[in-house]
């Protein structure tokens, strides 16, 4: 039993260790930075406690990435299922929103680093969080 326990662990851990990463982040990351391959940004996708800023800055957007094209796609199927009159509501409420998240992820950049190298982990960890419940709540809103 034990040696199956074994197999079983090791089996995962290979299986968490070949974890790719996702194209459609990728290819969103490449329309946003400059300076950056498609073969960094997989190389780094998930070094967000690496120690070395530059992976942990990629994974950190990597991961902010991902949220935002969920929180897309769920806005879209939302858009898609509400009538007219609530739909110019729900577009408003995304804008002032987004505007929001920017706001308050500046100023936790800015109050957690104190303007230093760590600031863009901090932006990009709070837009990842707030883009993430963002997510959530529209999703279980229609029922997702």
């Amino acid at each position: 039993m034990r040696d199956l326990f074994a197999v079983v662990v090791l089996a995962l851990a290979s299986a968490a260790a070949h974890a790719t990463a996702d194209d459609r982040v990728v290819e969103e990351m490449l329309k946003h930075t400059s300076g950056i391959g498609a073969e960094d940004i997989r190389r780094n996708y998930d070094a967000c406690d690496s120690g070395v800023m530059r992976s942990m800055k990629l994974c950190a957007s990597y991961r902010w990435t991902a949220q935002d094209i969920r929180l897309n796609a769920v806005y879209k199927r939302l858009r898609e299922q509400t009538d007219k009159a609530d739909a110019v509501s729900l577009v408003n409420a995304q804008r002032a929103w987004l505007a929001y998240r920017d706001a308050e992820c500046a100023f936790e950049g800015s109050a957690g680093a104190g303007g230093g190298t760590e600031e863009g982990l901090y932006v990009l960890s709070c837009k990842e969080d707030l883009t993430r419940q963002q997510a959530d709540r529209l999703a279980a809103f229609g029922h997702e």
